[in-house]
């Protein structure tokens, strides 16, 4: 064999080099985890499937010791899956010594395939060590640049710079960090010739000056694991201080991942698989590539990177994996995967799901798809959210419910034939043998398909059919007919009744099953694309809020058009309304107001944002236009005389606006700004108030705000005081409210004031409240373990309780802590309660179980105290500051006994805030208050030594 041929043959064979010991290593893992754990047939299933594939490689490979101890070691894990017991010590201990002996025959990698992928480099008159890492080892660092060579220039600059000091606790701190979780440590990242860490000072590494700078390097594609570091002397000590400890991963606080908020605000959007899913990404490092596969990394999957088709075919005849995925850029060689897939799932029982990416949808590439066995064609996806929905859909089709299918057979065996079949696959079945009892059991199925024979006693198939299509509800649900009849004519009169497909006696149950799960397939997606094309509740004519906010969400993202934008409508007094008229007027009432509205606004979509309030979306008018829109409606709604219950009624009303020409990333930044000048059009002469972007001052002073909060996130910097909440009547209960602050670059504390309503403008506000709520949990925790347990009060953001994700995430760090859920009182204003009632409520629901109390602040009498009060599940109230004035008159200590007597009647316990004086307490203690907070107590401060026994008013 010639030079050249050799090259070649190494490069095809290279990545089962690569893999080989990489999967041996895994393997090992998982057999001592159950040697310590206990064994678990599954994963002793996975364990069989991997040594026989390997075994395989090995011997392909010539590698004939570690073939010989992988096939061993098969051999008594096939013995052990077919008695189905679960392997006796020795056994175990039998396939620990294989495993030895298989890691020490590995060889190392032959020298032509490291020079392929790394080369020999002199650095001055030393070697640099190489080796071929994981592929997506350098992904973390991101970034496109330049070759390998300019990559050694970089490191030959290094030679004459100035020595440096040293940074023991970054490097320490990170190498047992890495150890302890089997991750790389600082020797395998920076070589561990001559490796000293005192040569390096905490000037030595940054992302910017270091070999492994993200913004000049294309570390995606640079193969070099580690190198010997040049002497102290030839270090830069000019370069900037370590980042903070909390990067990705496990990686050296020296060089950091630069951080992707747009990841962290959907980081529990993952695929539904176990750890042990393997994937093979057949990329080309584009942008969406790179953070697919970085998504994928942080589940902890199995990912393999490779960059040429005959790699991935290699890999995928040598060891089997769940998925694999095609980038865009391999289109044109997709068909070159045709008979290899197709004969990998003829002879492999892991199911293989191939998955291709397209810029643009195109009629032969959807058909090269289709040829190659792709299963999923992701034509122009945007974002790595989108796909990660495509592949949850894709990998779990169990989480869409179960195909129904009713059976109408007279034929017992016959009907059994086929439920038994159809159940096999997941599909839920009913079967009906007489033909008479269709339409009940119809009505009571509700199915998705019905399988029904021709010839049947009572009435027959085509009659039923006739029946059932006079059914509005089941006009369009497919009817397949599976009978013996043989005339054609009367095939095609089943048809032509309004049958949509017919099958010949007898059926191989494989067509059976294909022609039932296609039907109810297409049946199934042209429903969900009618449901969407009337989003509009029939009644109302109101669209859901969701597919709502999808639309103006679309519609920033694409920001391509500044026409048009929102408007938020706002009617004043309503629930009071409720109260006086009743529910059942209250709801014709609103009603009647969608009807105005729509007078008004013709096409534009309506969502109900709460009670009576509502969000309209306006895509084409330019801001004068929308302006002018949203003050017609307003006129036509206070000008409009309603009836209620034969009474004249003329409603109040307050409009904010929002365009799209403003720049937003996403729909909940809009929804913020339009809710926010929506409550200052409150107050305003005309009703309606028009967003303005901050001055150019005062955006400058929120980039600065938002740059130093950021970096106090990453840096887990932020601070939290706490005041404590003291019981009138004296109690040995300790409890306290937690306050955030922030420290900004002039050593001044921020209150949360100035730094909320900016974290909810830029989409951070998940990212505090979450951090709070974690600093409270582990300090209860702590507290809890010192036998001396307290409850703190946390105030969230309505944007926080809002999320999807938040009441899970929730659950999960108190079961995590181990907190009992009663020493959690989450608080919430009431302003912001009254806007958010319903998701608000969802949130409190799904939390109450545990024993999570909730808390509505800055309280007072108005027409929403009533029906908060009726609809959250609230355990305290905190009253206004106004009740705790030090001169109050007459009327507001009124004002005060009334709400403090609705909320004892409804069993809440009452706290008066900001009490600064003796008078004030009094006040407060004479009208029944059960609980004081403020500087007369004790001002807020980091401590948390306050004595509640001695603590009595």
């Amino acid at each position: 064999m010639n030079q050249q041929e050799t090259a070649v043959h190494a490069e095809q064979n290279s990545a089962l080099l690569r893999i080989i010991p990489k999967r041996v290593e895994a393997m090992s893992r998982r057999l001592q985890r159950f040697l310590k754990d206990g064994w678990d047939i599954n994963g002793l299933a996975l364990l069989q499937d991997d040594a026989h594939a390997l075994a395989h490689a090995c011997a392909g490979q010539e590698l004939l010791e570690p073939g010989e101890s992988l096939q061993s070691l098969a051999g008594l894990l096939d013995i052990t899956i077919e008695q189905q017991e679960l392997p006796a010590p020795n056994v175990g201990e039998r396939m620990r010594i294989l495993m030895e002996a298989l890691q020490a025959a590995l060889p190392t990698m032959p020298d032509d395939v490291q020079d392929m992928y790394a080369g020999r480099e002199r650095i001055g008159d030393r070697t640099a060590r190489a080796e071929i890492p994981p592929m997506a080892y350098w992904r973390r660092w991101g970034g496109d640049a330049p070759s390998i060579v300019a990559a050694q220039t970089r490191l030959d600059n290094l030679k004459n710079m100035p020595a440096a000091n040293t940074v023991d606790d970054a490097i320490d701190q990170w190498s047992d960090t890495a150890k302890d979780d089997g991750q790389t440590t600082h020797n395998d990242v920076f070589g561990d010739n001559d490796f000293n860490k005192n040569d390096f000072t905490q000037n030595n590494f940054a992302g910017n000056d270091f070999i492994a700078s993200a913004d000049s390097l294309p570390l995606a594609k640079l193969e070099i694991v580690s190198v010997t570091v040049p002497s102290t002397s030839s270090l830069p000590s000019q370069i900037a201080k370590p980042a903070s400890k909390s990067g990705v991963g496990n990686l050296p606080p020296m060089i950091r991942a630069p951080q992707n908020n747009a990841t962290n605000t959907v980081e529990n959007l993952k695929l539904p698989v176990s750890s042990e899913f393997r994937i093979y990404h057949l990329t080309a490092y584009s942008e969406l590539s790179v953070a697919l596969d970085q998504r994928f990394e942080a589940q902890g999957l199995d990912l393999e990177l490779v960059e040429d088709i005959d790699e991935l075919k290699e890999l995928l005849s040598a060891l089997p994996a769940d998925l694999a995925i095609v980038d865009a850029e391999f289109g044109p060689q997709l068909e070159d995967l045709r008979q290899g897939i197709a004969a990998l799932r003829h002879k492999q029982s892991r199911k293989l799901k191939l998955v291709a990416f397209a810029q643009a949808d195109d009629i032969n590439l959807r058909l090269s798809a289709r040829r190659a066995g792709v299963d999923a064609l992701i034509v122009g996806a945007k974002s790595v959210e989108e796909v990660i929905k495509r592949l949850h859909t894709l990998l779990d089709p169990g989480s869409e419910s179960p195909y129904r299918i009713l059976i109408v057979e007279d034929d017992r065996s016959q009907a059994l034939f086929a439920e038994g079949i159809l159940r096999n696959t997941g599909m839920e079945t009913l079967v009906v043998l007489d033909a008479l009892e269709v339409m009940p059991a119809l009505e009571q199925f509700q199915p998705d398909l019905l399988l029904m024979d021709l010839h049947m006693p009572g009435a027959n198939g085509i009659e039923l059919t006739s029946l059932i299509r006079e059914q509005e509800a089941f006009a369009h649900t497919p009817i397949v007919f599976l009978s013996g009849e043989s005339d054609e004519d009367r095939q095609f009169d089943a048809i032509d009744a309004g049958g949509d497909d017919f099958l010949s006696k007898p059926i191989r149950p494989r067509h059976l099953i294909s022609a039932v799960q296609n039907r109810v397939r297409r049946h199934r997606a042209m429903t969900n694309r009618q449901q969407k094309r009337r989003d509009r509740d029939a009644k109302t004519g109101l669209y859901d809020r969701q597919d709502l906010l999808a639309l103006i969400n679309q519609h920033v993202q694409q920001n391509t058009d500044t026409k048009g934008g929102v408007f938020l409508l706002e009617m004043e007094g309503l629930p009071s309304l409720r109260e006086r008229f009743g529910i059942a007027a209250f709801e014709q009432l609103q009603q009647d107001v969608v009807l105005v509205l729509g007078q008004t606004v013709l096409e534009c979509p309506i969502g109900r944002f709460g009670d009576g309030s509502y969000l309209i979306y306006a895509s084409q008018p330019d801001e004068a236009g929308l302006l002018a829109l949203a003050q017609a409606c307003r006129t036509n709604l206070v000008q409009h005389e309603f009836q209620v219950q034969e009474q004249p009624l003329r409603l109040r009303a307050s409009v904010g606006v929002c365009a799209f020409k403003h720049p937003f990333h996403d729909s909940g930044a809009m929804l913020n700004a339009v809710e926010k000048v929506t409550r200052e059009a409150r107050a305003s002469e005309h009703g309606v108030r028009q967003y303005e972007p901050p001055k150019a001052e005062d955006a400058l002073r929120e980039a600065d705000l938002l740059k130093q909060v950021r970096e106090a996130i990453t840096q887990n910097s932020l601070e939290l005081l706490y005041q404590p909440v003291v019981a009138v009547a004296g109690s040995d209960d300790s409890q306290y409210q937690t306050l955030l602050r922030l420290r900004d670059s002039s050593g001044r504390l921020l209150p949360a004031a100035e730094v909320i309503p900016m974290a909810e403008r830029n989409n951070l506000i998940i990212d505090i409240d979450r951090w709070v709520l974690i600093q409270a949990l582990v300090l209860i925790r702590d507290r809890r373990a010192e036998q001396r347990p307290m409850r703190l009060f946390v105030t969230q953001s309505p944007l926080t309780l809002a999320d999807s994700t938040q009441a899970e995430w929730l659950k999960c760090e108190l079961a995590d802590n181990e907190v009992p859920g009663a020493s959690l009182v989450i608080e919430l204003r009431m302003e912001d309660a009254s806007i958010h009632a319903a998701t608000v409520r969802q949130f409190c629901d799904s939390l109450v179980s545990l024993g999570v109390q909730f808390c509505l602040s800055q309280f007072e009498l108005n027409a929403e105290t009533e029906r908060l009060l009726e609809q959250l599940p609230l355990g305290f109230v905190k009253l206004s500051r106004k009740y705790s004035a030090g001169i109050q008159t007459q009327s507001t200590r009124d004002e005060l006994k009334t709400l403090i007597d609705r909320a004892h009647r409804r069993g809440l316990e009452v706290i008066g805030t900001g009490v600064e004086d003796p008078q004030a307490a009094a006040t407060l203690w004479m009208s029944g208050i059960d609980f004081i907070q403020g500087n007369l107590v004790q001002e807020a401060d980091s401590g948390l030594d306050f004595d509640f026994q001695q603590a009595v008013l």
